[in-house]
């Protein structure tokens, strides 16, 4: 049997970081996914090549998740157990003064990316037996905060698409 596997999205610092070195630790087969070239080299080194591949993906395009999906499964042994969506960004100050290009860019990331990744990933999933997907939100999508806005309205969002 091959080893279980995970796709990160956002694995390239923080939560996602965090995340692939303890699976890595634990023998699955990790996907590092992330827009930051750079800080997912330094990730790719501190793991080795042994068990892993790694890629950049922007989680707001569509056509680039079947990619990584594809080339993912296949480098996986054919299996996709666990879809981690962790990308994210946050956009923090009044509402008003907030340019409405930085409110659609935090949504387009936020919510479509989550949803772009769900919906790549289905035809995966549904071939690996007890494969999960777990869409990262925070304390935001529980309590609206006023300099955050936009940032709870996209977790609330993931929140109810994951319920």
């Amino acid at each position: 049997m091959s080893r279980p596997s995970i796709f990160i999205t956002g694995a390239a610092a923080g939560i996602g970081r965090a995340t692939a070195l303890m699976f890595a630790r634990e023998g699955w087969f990790v996907g590092l996914y992330d827009v930051d070239a750079a800080a997912l080299a330094t990730l790719q080194e501190e793991l080795g090549t042994e068990h892993r591949i790694a890629e950049a993906l922007d989680v707001c395009d569509q056509a680039a998740w079947h990619g990584a999906l594809e080339r993912f499964f296949g480098a996986a042994g054919q299996r996709l157990d666990v879809l981690l969506n962790n990308a994210g960004v946050l956009v923090s100050g009044p509402f008003e003064e907030t340019p409405i290009e930085q409110h659609h860019r935090l949504l387009d990331i936020n919510v479509k990316g989550v949803l772009n990744g769900c919906h790549a990933a289905l035809a995966y999933l549904r071939k690996t037996p007890n494969s999960r997907v777990i869409n990262l939100v925070s304390a935001s999508a529980l309590y609206g905060q006023p300099s955050l806005a936009s940032y709870s309205a996209s977790k609330f969002a993931v929140r109810g698409l994951t319920e």
